[in-house]
């Protein structure tokens, strides 16, 4: 039987993963769109990407560069690829 530690760094590990695939789209749309949208509005589930409670002019200037911000989030982690941007 495993001990709780085992555990805790399991779900640690999970975590952690989760906010560098945030935090790398967040900085590719910084890089392109210059634009702060914060780790809690973005959710990504299975290689989708949903950005919540962000203005209609900031979607759309997204959207405009959003295959270059794939590109890029994909180029600078390599644990979950991302496919679209919704």
């Amino acid at each position: 039987m495993k001990n709780i530690g085992d555990f805790f760094k399991k779900i640690g590990g999970i975590q952690a993963k989760e906010i560098a695939l945030r935090a790398s789209i967040q900085a590719s749309v910084k890089e392109f769109v210059d634009i702060d949208i914060p780790l809690g509005s973005i959710v990504c589930k299975t290689g989708t990407v949903s950005l919540k409670g962000i203005s209609h002019s900031a979607r759309s200037a997204i959207f405009i560069h959003k295959q270059k911000i794939i590109d890029c989030a994909n180029k600078t982690q390599t644990d979950q690829k991302i496919i679209d941007i919704r």
